[in-house]
């Protein structure tokens, strides 16, 4: 697998992780819900962590490799503040895809499924809950994360980083 493929799919992994870690500790913060119920929940939100990181990591990737070609070296510090910042411009699209998306799955596949047009007005709510959540919770964890997956990235690429070993 080349330096990139590895990197897109480490981010991928690691949105989704950061997402689950970061509805754990909000659930358990805010709702006091039991451990199995904050599992069980933040499963089903991780791939929205998923969704926002992908075109992030792809995104950023595919921009370090421009600038390299123009002669200008990135740092890791700075290439994941870059993947942190469009992942979390991104994760309110992607949390949007992810209510449509499970809404539509729910009402195809249970009896007693919420149509869609009564889902839509709690959108915006959902929306702006999660992506505060993100924010709030979830800056740091994602952009430490980014951080060692770019500087591994970078190395990979051929040592055209400036940070310190």
């Amino acid at each position: 697998m080349g330096p990139r493929a590895e990197f897109i799919l480490s981010a991928t992994l690691s949105g989704a992780v950061v997402a689950l870690l970061g509805y754990a500790v909000a659930s358990w913060m805010v709702f006091e819900q039991t451990p199995a119920e904050i599992a069980g929940n933040g499963a089903r939100w991780c791939p929205s962590g998923a969704l926002a990181a992908l075109p992030a990591a792809w995104l950023v990737s595919a921009w370090q490799a421009r600038a390299e070609r123009a002669g200008r070296r990135w740092s890791a510090r700075g290439m994941a503040l870059r993947g942190t910042g469009l992942a979390l411009l991104l994760y309110p699209l992607a949390v949007v895809a992810w209510v449509l998306a499970t809404g539509a799955l729910d009402r195809q596949l249970a009896s007693g499924g919420v149509p869609l047009r009564e889902l839509a007005p709690w959108l915006p709510s959902i929306v702006f809950g999660a992506t505060l959540a993100a924010l709030l919770v979830g800056t740091w964890p994602a952009f430490f994360s980014a951080f060692v997956l770019c500087r591994r990235y970078l190395r990979r690429r051929g040592g055209s980083t400036t940070d310190i070993a």
